[in-house]
């Protein structure tokens, strides 16, 4: 549950020798590469490699070859056969080459396919409509259509059609529409047609390849996609064995090119001298352990290590990589959707997968609904492994539980009713004053996070001196004792409460002047009288950010209260039972978990990311770039 500790590492050798040094020590190794000429500098006459990657084609062209005969690239001992550039690609142009024609023909053969299913289902909107269609084109005197009407519209032409020369036959309808012919005199078609216009009569072309009846037709045009089928069979066999034949061959060129462009990206980021070349990055300290011993034997490679505080974090910051026990890493999506923490911050997963749990069962306590999230989550993560679907199994584990405190089964509150220990619709009071009380403390925690964070990353001003630092915790928890104790009617010491209040006001409104002065800047008192303006309505906003982030946490009692005041709605509408009351209240329960089930998720963020990350947590962190990930 935190940040994997970094190393800064230098990789070096003769430049005679990169391809070798960097196939062997780097593109197999966790390593995040970093700009050797921004790190370095131009230090001993250092210049960047200039090299155009021509492989990443060579790659693709490669890759689609062997999805195109349904095969994958075989991790094989590709140095066992000597593969140039132009070997490769004179192999790829001649595989292409023979299988261009059958490509062809597939492509055709797909085409032919859409046309026919596009008529078939225009066919099954007149199967009933037993004429053969072809006779209706060599009709004189009588013009027809074919097409759809909606059922509004339809029901309006059925009120038309005693008083208009036309004869409507419907051969199918749907949920929204009514498909049908309609004949018409030649004489009075293009009045008719814009009656039909009039009414949105959509009309739809009969395709030439229609033959005898509907029916008919649709079996015909079945048969012959049938064939096509069997054709395209034979096409994607002839595909795949001619890739077949050359397979190995394929599979070595394409881990061979994929390494040279993978050594081409890393000279990218490379720098050279006349003699040597500089590899710069980032590795946790784990694997940069590894790779030194890997390296001691070797005298060609020049390999050191630095920590990240012998660094200049201006030139090159540490990437961060999370590393988190399984069960919480579903909940990195949130923190990637905010931004990754700096390498100096605390990983903020851990806390933000408890708190969202508990919100959400809180908010959410039911014991049906809730198992119905947590086993139908955990099922989807197993076949899918979805993130999401891992958080709402988890998240329906913290309901069930409350459920319990609730004595809540699909909103009956009767079946646990002697074991409950909360009614939240009876206890509204409490229920509300609790929650509060709950964001109270989430604030306070939020506080000291910040104020560790700012420890680490030695930003004492933001430490000491800011309304997420140590005065804004003074003068919050003085004044929650002073206004919690004279609402129970404690005997409090007001005075010195008043007066660390008071010593927090006046601490945050100077907080920038201050921390310019711990920081050792000269001229650090304000003499401008805009500052004093600016910090007085800066610290309204201050002081009423305290106010609504407190009254915010009312929501997750309201959110408990709303639920069963929803199951009661539910309840109310099923009535005293039998079969009408079953249904209504699987669908009551179906809708509440959606409608619901959404509503706490998206507000139980809101919390997260307004009202606790705002107060210790940046999300400025730059994101740990492995080359493993780009390996076959």
């Amino acid at each position: 549950m935190s940040i994997v500790k970094m190393k800064a590492v230098t990789i070096a050798g003769r430049i005679g020798g990169f391809d070798e040094i960097a196939s062997k020590y780097v593109i197999d190794h966790d390593i995040h590469l970093e700009n050797a000429m921004s790190v370095i500098g131009d230090y001993d006459g250092l210049v960047p490699y200039e090299e155009d990657n021509s492989y990443t084609a060579l790659v693709k062209s490669i890759s689609e070859l062997l999805q195109t005969g349904g095969f994958a690239p075989e991790k094989r001992t590709a140095a066992d056969r000597e593969m140039t550039m132009p070997m490769m690609t004179d192999m790829v142009n001649i595989l292409n080459a023979r299988i261009e024609k059958n490509r062809r023909k597939k492509s055709e053969l797909e085409k032919k396919i859409k046309e026919n299913e596009k008529i078939i289902r225009q066919l099954d909107t007149m199967l009933d409509f037993d004429v053969d269609l072809p006779t209706l084109f060599s009709m004189e005197f009588i013009n027809f259509r074919f097409g759809r009407i909606s059922k509004v519209s339809y029901n309006t032409l059925v009120t038309y059609l005693g008083d208009i020369e036309a004869v409507f036959m419907k051969t199918a309808e749907d949920e929204n529409d009514v498909w049908g012919f309609y004949f018409v005199p030649y004489k009075e078609a293009e009045r008719i047609d814009a009656i039909f216009a009039s009414l949105y009569f959509e009309q739809v072309a009969i395709s030439e390849k229609v033959v005898g009846t509907p029916r008919q037709s649709k079996e015909q045009l079945e048969a012959e996609n049938e064939e096509y089928r069997c054709q395209m069979r034979e096409t994607e066999k002839e595909i795949t064995d001619t890739i077949q034949t050359r397979y190995e061959e394929l599979s070595d060129a394409y881990i061979t090119s994929k390494n040279r462009q993978q050594l081409a990206d890393i000279k990218k980021y490379a720098a050279h001298s006349s003699e040597f070349f500089y590899i710069v990055g980032w590795m946790p300290e784990g694997d940069a352990k590894k790779l030194e011993k890997e390296t001691e034997s070797e005298p060609s490679v020049i390999f050191f290590t630095e920590h990240v505080g012998q660094i200049d974090e201006t030139i090159m910051a540490p990437p961060t990589k999370l590393k988190n026990p399984r069960l919480l890493r579903p909940f990195e999506m949130f923190i990637n959707m905010y931004g990754l923490p700096s390498y100096h911050e605390v990983d903020p997963t851990p806390i933000l997968a408890l708190t969202y749990i508990l919100l959400y069962g809180i908010m959410f306590g039911d014991v049906g609904q809730s198992l119905v999230f947590a086993i139908g989550g955990f099922i989807v993560y197993k076949l899918k492994k979805w993130d999401l679907a891992a958080m709402v199994s988890a998240v329906g584990v913290s309901g069930t539980i409350f459920g319990f405190v609730y004595g809540s089964v699909f909103g009956n509150e009767t079946l646990l009713e002697h074991t409950r220990l909360l009614a939240p619709m009876e206890q509204i009071g409490f229920m509300l004053i609790s929650t509060v009380a709950l964001g109270v403390f989430l604030i306070v925690f939020c506080i000291l996070m910040n104020i560790i964070n700012s420890v680490k990353m030695h930003d004492w001003g933001r430490a000491l001196f800011t309304q997420n630092g140590l005065a804004g915790l003074v003068f919050y928890l003085s004044l929650i004792v002073l206004g919690v104790g004279t609402l129970l009617g404690y005997q409090m010491p007001t005075a010195i409460l008043i007066t660390l209040i008071i010593i927090g006001i006046v601490v945050m409104y100077l907080q920038e002047p201050l921390s310019e002065l711990i920081e050792g800047k000269k001229n650090w008192f304000p003499k401008t009288g805009i500052f004093y303006v600016q910090s007085f309505f800066e610290m309204f906003d201050v002081l009423l950010s305290f106010l609504t982030n407190t009254i915010s946490f009312l929501r997750v009692g309201a959110f408990a209260i709303i639920h069963v005041g929803m199951m009661l709605a539910v309840s109310i509408l099923a009535g005293d039972g039998g079969v009408r009351a079953v249904i209504v209240m699987i669908i009551g329960n179906i809708i509440v978990m959606g409608l619901e089930g959404l509503l706490v998720g998206i507000q139980v963020l809101r919390l997260e990311y307004y009202e606790m990350f705002s107060r210790y947590y940046t999300g400025d962190g730059k994101e740990f770039h492995s080359l493993k990930k780009d390996r076959v």
